[in-house]
């Protein structure tokens, strides 16, 4: 197994499996950034997808467009990088470094919230070996 990193997105918990043979430069750069603390957004047309400022910049690499409930992808350029919860169909391909493998389900209240009252606080924690 992969190192793995902890997000608590307006006040949920859910951990993320890093894709390093994927995508080694996103994720470096990504685990070089940690621990951060942010604030989440939410999509608003592209679908269920929570979006997370980030303090690092890199290049693209495993792009994809047809993204599924779980992957969490950077937005090259951008200092962002987005969960997608639920359905959703993307602007354009997404870097894809990681996937939820605990937790999903309960960011579909945290984008309900956000959606409703605003942006939440967001903390990544520091990527460990599992």
């Amino acid at each position: 197994m992969g190192r793995h990193v902890t997000m608590k997105i307006g006040g949920r918990t859910i951990t993320a499996e890093l894709l390093e043979d994927e995508a080694p430069n996103v994720c470096a750069a990504f685990a070089d950034s940690l621990p951060c603390e942010s604030f989440s957004t939410h999509a608003k047309f592209a679908g269920e997808e929570l979006i997370i400022m980030v303090p690092f910049y890199s290049n693209a690499e495993n792009e994809i467009l047809n993204v599924k409930a779980g992957d969490i992808g950077y937005y090259p350029g951008r200092q962002t990088i987005c969960i997608f919860y639920g359905g959703v169909t993307p602007f354009g391909k997404v870097s894809l470094f990681a996937r939820v493998v605990e937790g999903l389900p309960g960011l579909k209240s945290v984008g309900q919230k956000i959606l409703k009252s605003g942006p939440v606080n967001a903390k990544i924690n520091a990527a460990k070996e599992v």
